[in-house]
């Protein structure tokens, strides 16, 4: 059985709709700007389009490794994946909530689709960088006059 990852993308939110199926990806992730760390992403979003190859039942997982800038790499999650005959797409959705990033640099997230037997059958990389930025001071402006208009 073969699956492809049609679409995958990392966000602060997404949503199926219950009636149509529709799926709605909301402030996709690319980069966090932050003056300093550690900060918490209050919601991280992994979303994916799966499509089957063959006309058969699936049964397999989704397994979600996190690759982080100071080199360390962890399973953060997985999920069983059940895909009957007669569909042929499925999207899934991962929510993760309080998502730390600690570090400046490239996250990297490696979602594998494995088979009943542990094979591998299909992967996705997705990834944000934290930025460093400069901090801006925010004061009250200088209260003036206004000029008169003539």
């Amino acid at each position: 059985m073969s699956i492809k990852i049609q679409f995958a993308t990392l966000s602060l939110g997404a949503s199926v709709d219950q009636q149509t199926g529709n799926l709605s990806v909301f402030d996709i992730l690319e980069e966090v700007r932050t003056p300093q760390l550690p900060v918490q992403l209050p919601f991280l979003v992994i979303s994916l389009i799966i499509e089957k190859k063959e006309p058969s039942n699936f049964e397999g997982k989704m397994l979600i490794h996190l690759f982080t800038p100071d080199g360390a790499q962890q399973m953060i999650g997985s999920g069983e994946m059940r895909v009957p005959a007669e569909q042929k797409r499925m999207k899934a959705v991962f929510r993760f909530g309080g998502f730390p990033v600690a570090n400046y640099g490239n996250y990297k997230f490696v979602l594998s689709c494995v088979n009943e037997s542990g094979n591998k059958i299909g992967e996705a990389i997705l990834g944000f960088e934290a930025i460093q930025v400069a901090q801006v001071v925010q004061g009250v402006a200088p209260v003036e006059k206004p000029k008169l208009a003539h």
